[in-house]
């Protein structure tokens, strides 16, 4: 004989069938959205040179790359895999971005930037990569061709000052900080998307080629350098006598845009590399090789070091 429940227990089954359905949904919306933990993606044409002593500019290469930026930039574990890179010229068969915390490809290097934008044409790319909470295929991201000039910034010249004074890039005291400074950023300019203006990058390495002072990234980074920017201050923290250090200038000239709440940046930049060194004698020993090994994948006129 069938009997019908009593209606509180029908109201409890009810709520029950409420409640669950409500964890589901939370547990659903948990995961998110790529763009909690993609930030940005960077792509661009850069121009590379070497600064001698006597302040001479020796011309590198030019280079085509692409960065994909997670959420949390210093986090040691990897939010971002399977990255690809599909476009026009030798991108037609796509790019794998590297397995790295923040996932970086570069394409075959050239000596003018007409034969890299014969490789690399000036034209729509697409982004796709992996995130935790699912995957973005074929983020979109465009070079604007401009018929009349380069659009990337000219040569960057470096001066290296102490104590309100130019110094030799042989002759740097490290108990005092290190001001660098830099030729004009004629090209720089406010982004009239408002997501990021044309940016300034400082990097400080030392002879092993490792970074370990950087003036901060785009858009994760509130202090750092814009286009109308002058200067950059390394602290005599950072310094230590009888070594040899490397540093890395770079203007980034910028076009904005944004695609599933990430930012893209499309850039045309202009790099300059130089070296300098210490007085005095290593108090650790630390042995450097005559020539930094190098920081950049750039500093094509220097060795990787191999661990």
């Amino acid at each position: 004989m069938n009997k019908l429940l009593p209606i509180t227990t029908l109201f409890m089954l009810v709520f029950f069938s409420i409640g669950l359905s409500a964890s589901v949904d939370d547990d659903n919306n948990s995961i998110g959205k790529p763009s909690d933990h993609v930030d940005y993606v960077v792509m661009g044409k850069s121009i590379n040179h070497r600064q001698s002593v006597s302040a001479k500019l020796n011309l590198l290469n030019t280079v085509f790359f692409a960065e994909i930026f997670p959420v949390k930039i210093d986090s040691i574990s990897t939010s971002v895999t399977n990255g690809l890179l599909t476009g026009p010229g030798d991108a037609a068969d796509g790019l794998n971005f590297s397995s790295a915390r923040i996932p970086f490809l570069a394409g075959q290097r050239e000596m003018t930037i007409a034969n890299l934008t014969q490789r690399y044409p000036d034209s729509t790319y697409f982004f796709s990569f992996d995130t935790p909470a699912g995957s973005i295929k074929n983020l979109p991201a465009t070079f604007i061709k401009n018929e009349d000039e380069i659009s990337n910034p000219g040569p960057i010249e470096i001066a290296l000052y102490q104590q309100s004074n130019e110094v030799d890039s042989n002759a740097i005291n490290s108990d005092q900080d290190l001001k660098v400074t830099w030729s004009n950023f004629i090209k720089g300019a406010a982004d009239p998307n408002n997501i990021i203006d044309d940016m300034i990058y400082v990097i400080l390495g030392n002879c092993h080629g490792e970074e370990i002072e950087h003036s901060g990234h785009a858009i994760s980074n509130e202090s750092a350098l814009t286009y109308d920017k002058q200067e950059f201050v390394i602290p005599r923290e950072k310094l230590t006598a009888g070594q040899v250090y490397q540093l890395e200038v770079e203007h980034s000239n910028m076009e904005t845009d944004i695609y599933k709440n990430i930012e893209i940046i499309v850039t045309y930049a202009a790099t300059t590399f130089l070296d300098f060194r210490t007085k005095g004698k290593n108090p650790e020993s630390q042995e450097c090789p005559e020539y930094p090994y190098a920081m950049d994948g750039g500093q094509t006129d220097r060795i990787k070091r191999s661990d």
